[in-house]
């Protein structure tokens, strides 16, 4: 930690104060018109400030608490970056993003395509398949705990009830999907549903937890999404009765 820190802010002082050159990924390689827009905002809105470290070198290995390499994130959709621009910790609670949502449509496109310039190269990561679902016992307990994961990491997006009206949900397209609609529910297996907060879901806004959560939190997350189509079961946990709870 002692060699990072003195590096960060001397690449930081750089970058703005013109004294660094343009990274090697900027010099050798040619922008289209939409990427050197988006660049320029990024420099403009002084994203160097967080991210100097992952702009400036190509395979540094980020520290705990810094700002995630640009290089190495999963690529995420259009959607996802616009709900995050306009609010990060509806997306990811502890997340210190600032406020980008004054941005024009035009200027988030332009900032997007940059940013996934950045990680074109970024390695893909592959679904687990048939990875084993821990199982979480149903009481009071384990119902709070996957309450609070769930509030933190998905009623941004979904909703505290669930139906898909989280703070940006009406950003998303497709919207959110609404959990309370027990038909839909039904026909799901344990298996998918899993498998979705682990890796995510192509074409959508949905992102893998994988990396974010362990295997026992997404488990408590599959519990807790399942009680929104049992409204009854859902009052019984909260009112800590337990019989007549499915295990």
């Amino acid at each position: 930690m002692k060699r990072v820190f003195p590096l960060f802010f001397l690449l930081g002082f750089g970058l703005v104060g013109g004294c660094i050159e343009k990274p090697e990924l900027l010099r050798g390689e040619r922008l289209s018109a939409l990427e050197e827009k988006g660049r320029t905002i990024f420099m403009r809105e002084t994203c160097t400030s967080c991210h100097v470290l992952t702009i400036a070198l190509a395979n540094v290995e980020v520290p705990r608490g810094f700002a995630p390499n640009l290089r190495k994130t999963v690529a995420r959709s259009r959607d996802w970056y616009r709900a995050y621009f306009v609010d990060s910790r509806a997306i990811l609670p502890w997340s210190p993003m600032p406020f980008f949502g004054y941005l024009s449509d035009d200027e988030i496109d332009a900032l997007i395509a940059f940013l996934n310039r950045l990680n074109k190269d970024a390695p893909a990561r592959p679904a687990v398949a048939g990875e084993k679902i821990p199982q979480i016992p149903r009481n009071p307990e384990t119902y709070l705990a996957a309450q609070s994961l769930y509030q933190g990491y998905c009623t941004g997006c979904h909703g505290e009830l669930g139906n898909g009206g989280g703070r940006v949900g009406h950003i998303l397209s497709p919207e959110p999907r609404d959990f309370t609609d027990g038909l839909w529910l039904s026909k799901q297996t344990e298996s998918y549903l899993y498998s979705v907060v682990s890796d995510g879901k192509p074409n959508t806004a949905m992102p893998p937890f994988r990396d974010i959560l362990s295997s026992e939190e997404r488990a408590l997350l599959l519990t807790y999404v399942q009680y929104f189509a049992d409204p009854v079961a859902k009052e019984r946990m909260e009112l800590g009765e337990l019989q007549g709870i499915p295990r």
